[in-house]
């Protein structure tokens, strides 16, 4: 019986010697897995970062452009008043120099 009990332990202890060979590979085998998890995250992560940042300048360079539109808008309305404006002043002043040309020099 002595000789089973030596038997029995030393399979004991090689069954407990795979148990921890197996459990250390188990052990790689999900770091692995969750470094490549990580990994797959942060890929996605920058991914989503990449189209956010396009989306928000494209939605900023929309922006921009409506803003721009309406500036040249009203600017243009603008210098169309201004040129108005100057050509009525400039008429105004023709039409004085005329009439006091008219007076001071008569209807020659």
């Amino acid at each position: 019986m002595s000789l089973e009990a030596v038997e029995y332990v030393k399979e004991a202890e090689e069954r407990a010697r795979q148990v921890e060979v197996n459990g250390e590979k188990k052990i790689q085998e999900i770091n692995q897995s969750i470094k490549q998890r990580i990994q797959e995250s942060n890929q996605n992560m920058q991914q989503e970062l990449h189209d956010y940042e396009i989306k928000q300048q494209d939605m900023y360079r929309d922006r921009l452009a409506k803003e721009k539109q309406t500036v040249d808008q009203e600017l243009s309305i603008e210098i169309k008043a201004m040129l108005k404006s100057v050509e009525d002043k400039q008429n105004s002043v023709v039409d004085h120099i005329v009439k006091e040309v008219s007076t001071h020099y008569g209807n020659s």
